[in-house]
């Protein structure tokens, strides 16, 4: 072993235990590359924050889909819990991009010389969440149907429907928390990059920016406008 070499990154773990057959720990930990083989010490690093990221995102998936089985079941409490896990998921999504501020740009240098074009635009679990947004917003639309219950309705009275109403809002924080997501990967990457850089697409900045303002659920954005339209300041009430 040279002095610059890892003492601690040789393999550990006989996966013989229950523990590590039941969670396939060699697969798992195998999944990274070998230190002999990375770019910089942080590709390790790199590689984990991506890869932890699709495994929350493949929940993410899971959890909507057992939301949208709720919501045609007019189950809407069991809903809620399903995107209150939801939120929490993406919470650590967005806290876990703050790692790569540990990263000096020199490191990312020297890993994106090996990357080819690779994009987190390519992510699949990021693509097939926004490829699902739209049938959740259906199975939303076909409950609020089934109950006879009108989208602004819901927010006039709070008390029309409770149940759809706190669905609707998970909705939101669920549409909210995806633009953070998008916003907090753009401030990671001029971090990183700067601004003026183009990705490896050569796509540059703004459009990232760009995505990073779409929503899911427009609907549920513009029905506040609604709300506000015809506001008036009346006077003050010390």
């Amino acid at each position: 072993m040279s002095d610059d070499d890892n003492p601690f990154d040789a393999p550990y773990g006989d996966g013989t235990s229950e523990y590590e057959r039941y969670l396939k720990t060699p697969a798992l930990l195998g999944l990274q590359k070998p230190a002999d083989r990375r770019s910089d010490p942080d590709e390790l690093m790199f590689q984990v924050i991506h890869q932890v990221e699709e495994l929350w995102m493949k929940l993410i998936l899971h959890e909507l889909g057992e939301a949208v089985g709720c919501l045609s079941r007019a189950d809407f409490a069991t809903a809620a819990r399903a995107f209150e896990r939801i939120d929490r998921l993406q919470s650590l999504c967005v806290r876990q991009l703050e790692l790569f501020g540990t990263m000096l740009p020199s490191a990312y240098l020297a890993i994106r010389k090996r990357l080819g074009q690779g994009s987190g635009m390519d992510s699949p679990g990021f693509n097939r969440i926004n490829e699902v947004a739209a049938h959740v917003w259906r199975a939303f639309e076909g409950a609020c149907a089934g109950a006879g219950v009108e989208l602004l309705a819901l927010y006039e009275d709070p008390a029309t429907h409770p149940g759809l109403l706190a669905v609707a809002e998970h909705l939101v924080s669920f549409d909210a928390q995806m633009q953070r997501f998008k916003l907090e990967h753009l401030a990671t990457v001029r971090r990183i990059i700067g601004m003026g850089t183009a990705s490896l697409r050569g796509n540059p900045a703004e459009m990232l920016e760009r995505s990073a303002h779409l929503t899911y659920f427009p609907m549920l954005w513009a029905v506040r406008d609604r709300l506000f339209l015809d506001f008036r300041a009346g006077p003050l009430d010390p």
